[in-house]
């Protein structure tokens, strides 16, 4: 285990120290997004497992030296050794090399690690609930919101799950709309383009290096080049025009901006902790030529080729070889069993008595019911050869094929007529009963007609015209042929003129709004006027 992380430490510090060389160049070739993905190559050799290879592939060990040739006399050699010079030797260095630090300073360079992160995870969250405290929400962008805080300075975005931006106060109440719109764009990509995730992800990386000054370069380096990219993706869709009002932007928020070391795992508009240097390389970055498709293309597929050989740095290691398991000992030959005696005939069964012979059955009709008589013997008296015959009923259901008597067919005539004059009377009604339903929906349908024609003359009547003297934007007159509604165009107007003074009037004579506010106010009164002049 120790080796494996030992391998991925040296090998993380090796891609980083690579990825901070060539990070410019690829900027300058390739863009800027290039360059940031660079970045998930140390990423992915952090999370690259150890491999194990099958035993076959193994080296093969090198046989060990042959032993020295001994004295054919078999007699040892004595050589004589200085034990005053044994006895003041010290030994304290030897003690020291003996214990095995590894363990210690493992246990050391995980402890580090993980204060690294608690305190870089505990500043985001504090600065989290610092800038939720006091904020009141002005909007939303998708499944972000937009909140105004006291607490910032300028535009954050954070928050992985629950995706926030936080404002200045009277940052959507600002003149210039160009400035804020860019502004909101950028931290509204930094959002899309999951930058946020990725500043929580990396972590364990330099959480791994926190005694390697290579930690600090390569985070401020991914930083600046996160924020470069970020440019990247909101100038793409805009005209190059508006390159140098986006520059402002940036400057102006590098100006004002206090960035603290708690806003390290969220997106600033500009963050003067990432250095003077980066809002430089920004400035210039946007003032490059736009990358070809070619180059992104090429960009992609080095970035690929380099992630595929990845695993060339892995902690490699052999399957164990069981050992061959030593032959079974033939089992002793088993003793012959003695011969079993032989069994003694078997004694013949007596003969089975014969069945007794089955009970005769008389089947007789009677009043059109089928009966079955069986006859049961039975013997009376010991020694006594008396048979006495039994009579035993039962009864059965008619089955095809019986043929009626006279007086049934007639019975069954009967009913049959009696049934047909039932049904002819059931007709009957049927027909009387079709007739009324055919009477009744005639009578349903002329009252049906009879309600709409009574509905269309009672429904108002709509004249968009002014009757003389009216002064309400609605009257109603009543008349031989119903109701007419007048509605009055102009005396709408003139009460929508009357309401637009009073609100003139009411924004002049306030004291909470402020001279922006008041003038934004009063001109979008003076747009309504207009528009109703106009009409």
């Amino acid at each position: 285990m120790s080796s494996f992380l030992l391998d991925t430490l040296v090998w993380t510090g090796v891609l980083i120290a690579f990825v901070l060389l060539i990070r410019r160049p690829t900027a300058r070739l390739l863009g800027a997004k290039v360059a940031y993905a660079l970045w998930a190559l140390p990423m992915a050799r952090l999370l690259l497992p150890p491999i194990v290879l099958p035993a076959w592939m193994a080296p093969v060990a090198e046989p060990a030296p042959a032993a020295l040739p001994q004295d054919p006399a078999g007699a040892m050699s004595l050589v004589p050794v200085d034990t005053a010079a044994l006895a003041t030797e010290p030994v304290g260095l030897e003690a020291l090399a003996a214990i095995d630090w590894t363990p210690l300073l493992l246990a050391v360079w995980l402890l580090g690690a993980g204060v690294f992160l608690v305190r870089r995870y505990a500043l985001y969250f504090q600065m989290r609930r610092d800038l939720l405290a006091r904020s009141r929400p002005v909007g939303e962008a998708g499944r972000v919101r937009l909140i105004e805080t006291p607490a910032a300075d300028g535009p954050v975005a954070f928050g992985v799950i629950d995706k926030v931006v936080a404002l200045p106060a009277g940052f959507m109440a600002t003149h210039d709309r160009d400035a804020r719109d860019l502004a909101l764009a950028h931290e509204l990509a930094h959002h899309r383009g999951h930058d946020l995730l990725c500043n929580m992800l990396v972590q364990p990386l330099f959480a791994l290096h926190w005694f390697n000054p290579l930690a600090t370069l390569g985070w401020r380096a991914l930083r600046r080049d996160q924020e470069a990219a970020c440019d990247a993706r909101v100038m793409a869709s805009r005209p190059r025009a508006q390159r140098a009002a986006y520059a402002a932007v940036i400057a102006r928020f590098a100006t004002e901006a206090k960035c603290a070391p708690r806003l390290a795992l969220a997106a600033p508009m500009a963050c003067p902790v990432l250095g003077d240097r980066s809002i430089v390389q920004r400035l210039k970055s946007l003032t490059m030529t736009d990358v070809s498709a070619r180059r992104r293309w090429s960009g992609r597929l080095l970035i690929g080729a380099a992630a595929l050989a990845l695993p060339l740095t892995g902690s490699i290691s052999y399957a164990q070889v069981a050992p061959e398991a030593p032959e079974a000992p033939e089992a002793p030959e088993a003793a012959e069993a003695p011969e079993a005696p032989e069994a003694p005939e078997a004694l013949a069964a007596p003969p089975a008595p014969p069945a007794p012979p089955a009970p005769p059955v008389e089947v007789v009709t009677r009043d059109g019911k089928t009966r079955v008589i069986r006859i049961e013997r039975r013997r009376e008296g010991a020694g006594e050869a008396k048979d006495e015959n039994k009579r035993i009923e039962k009864r059965m259901i008619l089955r095809d094929g019986y043929k009626m008597t006279a007086e049934e067919r007639a019975e069954f005539e009967r009913d049959m007529a009696e049934h047909g004059v039932e049904m002819a009377e059931l007709e009957k009604d049927m027909a009387e009963l079709r007739k009324e339903l055919a009477e009744n929906q005639v009578e349903i349908e002329r009252e049906v007609r009879l309600a709409i024609a009574d509905a269309h003359k009672s429904r108002p009547k709509v004249r968009v015209r002014c009757r003389s003297g009216q002064r309400d934007v609605t009257e109603t007159v009543s008349g031989r042929d119903g109701d007419t509604i007048y509605v009055c165009q102009s005396a709408a107007l003139a009460q929508a003129r009357s309401a637009l003074a009073s609100a003139r009037a009411e924004i002049a004579r306030s004291r909470d709004l402020t001279a922006s506010q008041r003038a934004e106010a009063l001109r979008s009164i003076e747009q309504a006027e207009r528009g109703i002049r106009a009409d």
